[in-house]
């Protein structure tokens, strides 16, 4: 699933190439994939991207608005195949088996949506304030904007493991499994700890951990261990520094890294480096 340096690596990518486009037709080929009525967007002027944890929102000129979701395999791409794009792969996203959602624009670009298992959608938003503030309020705070002392409380509530509660939205938003696992390792913790047994000092290590690999995995453009590309139609290049998601040898002590599920969630830890 695109976590948030995944989102934001494509919110940012939209920002520098959206505003201003108008948008001319939007051709649903799977109703799954796309909530409201395509028809009402034609017409409508691009002028903002925004995120909130896992979500991207477009804003349009008439205080509208669209809300993105890729969940687990979606993308949203407009692939450019030029030099100065590192392109790994090319698909014609035009005729692609799993292209659910093509917006098309009056400059003659298209925006494809694609998306292999169809749990994400768009959706349009028309009290598109409401639609974020609706959402904000469900959510947690993102780990740069949560303090060590609330996210301590709100540890100290729950019997759960810390890894489960780092992927509860509504408690901390926008991670997710890769840097869940990776931030643990750095912090030293070990993913089925009960989170009212984590101390303020390794909440500190913990939020820290979370702060430089979210931030490294923003550098190198999202991790693509799976299905996610960027909004160029690029692989990002995070999964090429996994501290111990996907397995094998540990980076501190070279022990072999264990495997298991916690909450139905594959987990992977060093039983030397993290207690």
């Amino acid at each position: 699933m695109p976590e948030l340096p995944e989102v934001e690596t494509i919110r940012k990518q939209m920002e520098v190439e959206l505003p201003g486009s108008i948008i001319a037709n939007v051709d649903v080929r799977d109703r799954h994939c796309f909530v409201g009525d395509e028809n009402t967007l034609v017409g409508e002027t691009i002028t903002k991207i925004g995120r909130v944890g896992k979500y991207l929102f477009v804003s349009f000129a008439s205080g509208r608005g669209l809300a993105i979701h890729l969940k687990m395999t979606g993308r949203l791409v407009t692939p450019i195949y030029d030099s100065r794009f590192m392109i790994h792969e090319k698909i014609d996203y035009e005729t692609a088996e799993h292209t659910r959602v093509v917006i098309m624009l009056a400059d003659g670009r298209k925006i494809y949506y694609w998306d292999t298992r169809m749990f994400g959608y768009i959706q349009v938003c028309d009290n598109f304030q409401a639609t974020i503030s609706n959402l904000q309020m469900k959510l947690g705070k993102e780990p740069w904007k949560i303090t060590e002392i609330e996210f301590l409380r709100n540890l100290q509530k729950t019997n759960r493991a810390i890894k489960n509660v780092l992927l509860d939205q509504t408690i901390l938003a926008g991670v997710g499994n890769i840097y869940a696992n990776d931030a643990l390792w750095v912090a030293g913790i070990l993913p089925q700890r009960l989170a009212s047994s984590i101390s303020l000092t390794e909440v500190r290590k913990l939020l820290t951990a979370l702060h430089t690999t979210m931030e490294r995995s923003l550098v190198l453009g999202g991790a693509s261990d799976n299905t996610y590309r960027d909004f160029y139609g690029n692989r990002g290049g995070y999964q090429n520094e996994f501290l111990v998601y996907g397995g094998g040898m540990c980076k501190r002590c070279n022990g072999q890294l264990t495997y298991g599920k916690i909450g139905g969630r594959g987990s992977w830890w060093c039983e030397r480096c993290q207690a």
